[in-house]
């Protein structure tokens, strides 16, 4: 029997960083979002040789989870051993520039309720995996630990998923399932430009100056890559780690230091 993953958000980014990660350590992958069009090209990028599928779903919804799930893991072929729950949104509540267009259920919706659907819903099959060890890794986000303007319901949602991965480390550790969470900072996904071009427009310099002046507040100087952060998830779904569990690991170029 495979051992399978489950990446939500799988179509872009640091999701589709972590499946091709993955990949090479002979996971049959289950790459689930929105968008099946980005989900297959994540999918065109793995291997033939592994169980991969698909899964076009919006994680905020149980009934559709559910039912994708179980039509997924319903033989005797995978067996469901780690979730990667890093389906999220991103941008600025909105609520300042229009109370109409205020975004506070929008986001929490799909960074915060996603996430607890996704792993309640995945409980039942990490449970019956025979693994020893089973994982969860959730993506939080460096928002979680310091505020930014115009960003209450990101920060919200990012900061509840740090409560509740400590709360199910708790409640699951007797089922042998260790849950964590990675706080990223600046990482080159579309997510981040998508917001430096904001940022930029706001300040009335270009995207490039932008980009550099952020670079420049970092220890580093530099941002992060989405493999950079598949690596750290792929270290905390191994069998190299076995006692890390309600944690939050910060991956942020010393935008934060705790």
């Amino acid at each position: 029997m495979q051992k399978a993953v489950l990446i939500t958000g799988a179509g872009s980014g640091i999701g589709r960083a972590t499946a091709r990660r993955l990949d090479q350590d002979g996971y049959a992958l289950l790459l689930a979002g929105r968008t099946a069009a980005t989900l297959r090209e994540t999918l065109g990028m793995l291997s033939s040789d592994n169980a991969h599928a698909i899964l076009t779903v919006d994680v905020a919804d149980r009934v559709a989870m559910n039912k994708g799930l179980s039509d997924l893991l319903s033989g005797d072929a995978i067996e469901l051993v780690g979730v990667f729950a890093n389906a999220g949104i991103g941008g600025h509540n909105a609520y300042d520039v229009e109370p109409g267009l205020d975004r506070w259920d929008e986001i929490l919706s799909a960074n915060l309720t996603g996430v607890y659907v996704t792993l309640m819903t995945c409980l039942p099959w990490l449970e019956n995996a025979q693994a020893e060890v089973k994982h969860v890794v959730v993506t939080s986000s460096v928002l979680a630990r310091f505020a930014v303007p115009g960003y209450a319901a990101y920060q919200a949602s990012k900061s509840g998923l740090l409560g509740l991965v400590r709360a199910l480390a708790v409640d699951w550790g007797d089922k042998h399932v260790l849950v964590n969470a990675i706080c990223p900072g600046w990482v080159e996904t579309d997510m981040a430009r998508d917001s430096i071009a904001r940022l930029a427009e706001l300040q009335r310099v270009s995207y490039e100056e932008c980009h550099s002046n952020q670079c420049a507040q970092l220890p580093t100087g530099r941002m992060s890559s989405p493999e950079e952060i598949a690596e750290t998830v792929a270290w905390l779904m191994s069998g190299a780690q076995r006692s890390i569990t309600g944690q939050a690991l910060d991956i942020n170029n010393g935008s934060w230091m705790g």
